[in-house]
């Protein structure tokens, strides 16, 4: 029989990840996907998250916009919390590509909506 209150051995604490600043028209797609999926847009981003760190596929630079050409990031999806090592991966993989923590997650948003068509 299982002991209920026995002492765990200590578990990795979770890291939170920074708020994603995306395009309104990917951030409806995206939570209308997580939806679909029975999730709510942290778990979904959290997901991400994990699946990046099993896959770790390189990030591409930034590309930037012209002026009055870009889309605005009005948007913002929610701040998931993930394992310290998949964001210690996530943010090692985003430093390689030379773009921000922000961008990486625009990325994997991006990457999951495309795939998901």
């Amino acid at each position: 029989m299982p002991k209920p209150y026995a002492i765990l051995p200590k578990q990795p604490a979770p890291r939170r990840l920074p708020t994603v600043r995306i395009a309104t028209d990917k951030a409806a797609a995206f939570r209308a996907l997580a939806r679909q999926q029975g999730l709510t847009p942290t778990a979904a981003l959290a997901a991400l998250v994990n699946t990046h760190a099993e896959i770790r596929e390189p990030f591409a630079p930034r590309v930037r916009a012209k002026p009055a050409e870009g889309r605005r990031y009005t948007e913002l999806l929610p701040d998931p919390k993930v394992l310290t090592e998949q964001a210690k991966g996530l943010a090692d993989d985003a430093r390689m590509a030379g773009i921000t923590l922000g961008e990486a997650m625009r990325q994997l948003v991006d990457r999951c909506l495309e795939q998901s068509r």
